[in-house]
């Protein structure tokens, strides 16, 4: 589970030939024209974010930007790609940003908040305040319940960020520590969960079940998997079967993590091929008991519903995979 990243650096380039500039870095370093809150959502850690500005401002900040460029590099890929190249002279000067961090939280976030800012200093302000306030020394913390490892966007985030007085090289190697206890103090509980999954298939695809479960805990940056091995599943009284079971530390609680395990016992054309089920404490976790409604309940459409909030979580490339996975399995069956 990633609690923790690196975002985007911020630079700040002064020059009279904004233009030829800007083409610099939209052609020899394969950059985008962006606007600032856009650019910011589409960066990741290893992007530079690159503001272009005329050479008279005292005080940089995002308005006085002319253009607005985000590389896919790394500040000091694109800054040696400037000094060495042909508008190394036409630059009059570069000023870094703030660094910026984003840190995964889970429940009270407004009591994190008021922790780190003890801890560390600083203010919460809009994340136009805190570029334009932050120095290079400074960084920017972005807080969010999202999991990090892909982009986030604006509404992804907690309201303000916090701009704190630290470099980010201090914030990261305290928060890579401490970061843990920041996400236990905001539970409503204090408590994450120690989960059991238990893996059944009929038809033996136990290792195909266990890579696509696997997978999905992975990009939905679920938990961490504490162990896992065979076990005996009493499925009825005085029966038992075989099964694989992991064993699961999260902050998901149960019946999150059995909307998940449903949305994955079921194929696109809503057949079931595999058992997932799921045990807190020792007692197992009942479809019924997630959701309390009234009426008549058709299980098969449920299960589809939750298949499609999987599906809407990730990325194009990661749909991609899972299908695949998940084809191979209905190969292998077709062939059986």
């Amino acid at each position: 589970m990633l609690f923790l990243r690196m975002g985007p650096r911020l630079l700040f380039v002064r020059t009279d030939a904004v233009e030829t500039v800007k083409k610099f870095f939209l052609e020899d370093l394969m950059g985008k024209e962006t606007e600032f809150l856009m650019g910011m959502e589409e960066a990741t850690e290893d992007s530079s974010l690159i503001f272009i500005t005329d050479i008279y401002s005292t005080k940089t900040s995002v308005m006085d930007a002319k253009a607005t460029v985000l590389v896919n590099e790394p500040a000091s890929i694109c800054l040696a790609a400037m000094i060495n190249s042909h508008v190394a002279h036409l630059v009059e000067r570069v000023d870094m940003g703030p660094s910026s961090i984003v840190m995964r939280t889970a429940g009270d976030t407004q009591g994190v908040i008021e922790e780190i800012l003890q801890q560390y200093g600083g203010k919460a302000l809009s994340i136009e305040e805190a570029v334009d306030e932050g120095e290079m020394g400074d960084t920017i913390l972005f807080l969010t319940h999202k999991q990090i490892s892909r982009r986030l966007l604006k509404a992804d985030m907690f309201e303000t960020p916090l701009l704190l007085p630290h470099p980010a090289s201090r914030i990261f190697k305290k928060l890579r520590c401490e970061g843990i206890l920041f996400i236990t103090q905001s539970l409503q509980d204090k408590k994450w969960y120690e989960l059991r999954i238990n893996i059944y298939d009929a038809q033996g695809k136990y290792q195909e079940h266990y890579n696509r479960l696997n997978y999905i805990l992975t990009q939905l940056e679920v938990g961490m998997v504490l162990e896992e091995g065979w076990t005996r599943d009493h499925a009825l009284a005085l029966f038992s079967v075989l099964a694989y079971q992991i064993r699961l530390f999260t902050l998901y609680k149960p019946d999150e993590m059995k909307r998940i395990l449903l949305g994955l016992e079921y194929n696109a054309d809503g057949n079931r091929w595999v058992d997932l089920d799921l045990y807190y404490r020792n007692k197992k976790i009942s479809w019924v008991d997630i959701d309390k409604k009234k009426g008549k309940r058709n299980k098969i459409e449920e299960c589809l519903k939750h298949r499609e909030s999987i599906l809407e979580k990730l990325s194009e490339e990661e749909k991609e995979r899972l299908l695949s996975l998940e084809g191979k399995i209905l190969e292998e069956a077709l062939e059986g």
